[in-house]
């Protein structure tokens, strides 16, 4: 009973820890919603608020974590800073705060193995496998986050161009129609508003607009909004027709977009193919031919 309690102890500390790592690092949606609602303008590159709770506890116990094992090397810490970009992370600490996550899940995962490894009778086992669960965890959180925001900068992109075709032909320059389509997306698709409100900031701070366009492309690693900006750049270079430019463009990232869909769903069909011929078959036969061999087995052609 004891050694039941520590586990359940143990996998629920580590639990509440990762959620808090998480909230950190992700944000409060709640926060723009009733900012959204009581007419409040926001700022998707505002500072986001002074938290109290155990919150910022946390966040400084993941930076004393994570000070003897972050990468010394300027180039580790880019690649770690550029993998949070993508993911849409921004936030000076996030580095230090996943290196941190790892430290602490790793120690936490070998506490949690070594409690299931005493239980089992395996404690090397145990700790071994809890130990390297625990250091990958937060690498795998970082690479489900980067795949979702991802998907969603590609999935929002062909609804802001429509916008931004309205907002074009309504005579509003490319910038203000970045910041007001960032304004309208920020409850429906917050990671393309966020993303369309760095650029805006980006050109009220000096930057050109084709600097801005480019490190928006750069920024995210997206290949949808990498030839948005491409293709605005050329059709500012060349002079051609902006909205007609975004509408084309927002056509074809449609099209690709059901292409994918309609890959998906012809890949549907082989991975059913495994569970069909496992599980399906053999107990459609039992059910069928069940019966007809009972009765072949008590006929007296089986019975001496």
């Amino acid at each position: 009973m004891n050694q039941s309690l520590l586990i359940f102890s143990v996998f629920g500390a580590v639990s509440a820890i990762g959620y808090f790592i998480a909230s950190l690092l992700t944000g409060n949606d709640e926060e723009k919603l009733r900012d959204r609602l009581t007419t409040k303008r926001y700022d998707p590159v505002q500072r986001p608020r002074r938290r109290v709770g155990l919150g910022p506890i946390l966040q400084q116990l993941g930076s004393v974590a994570a000070a003897p094992f972050m990468p010394k090397d300027g180039e580790k810490q880019s690649n770690l800073r550029r993998t949070l970009g993508r993911a849409g992370i921004y936030s000076p600490a996030a580095a230090k705060a996943v290196t941190g996550a790892k430290v602490i899940c790793l120690f936490g995962g070998m506490l949690g193995g070594y409690a299931f490894g005493v239980t089992m009778d395996l404690v090397m086992f145990g700790v071994s496998a809890g130990g390297l669960l625990g250091y990958l965890l937060p690498t795998l959180w970082l690479r489900h986050a980067v795949a979702a925001n991802q998907q969603a900068l590609t999935f929002a992109l062909p609804d802001a161009l429509d916008l931004m075709v309205i907002c074009v032909e309504a005579g509003l320059t490319i910038d203000a129609s970045l910041q007001r389509v960032g304004d309208e997306l920020v409850l429906a698709h917050p990671a393309l508003s966020r993303e369309f409100g760095i650029a805006h900031m980006e050109t009220r701070v000096g930057l050109s607009r084709i600097e801005a366009l480019k490190n928006l492309g750069q920024r995210t690693s997206n290949t949808a909004l990498q030839s948005m900006a491409a293709m605005l750049v050329q059709a500012d270079r060349f002079g051609t027709s902006i909205a007609q430019a975004l509408r084309v463009h927002a056509d074809s990232l449609r099209v690709a977009r059901q292409h994918a869909a309609d890959e998906i769903a012809g890949r549907a069909s082989v991975k059913l193919t495994f569970p069909l011929v496992l599980f399906i078959f053999p107990a459609t036969f039992i059910i069928l031919a069940g019966p007809t061999i009972i009765g072949l087995m008590n006929s007296s052609l089986f019975k001496d």
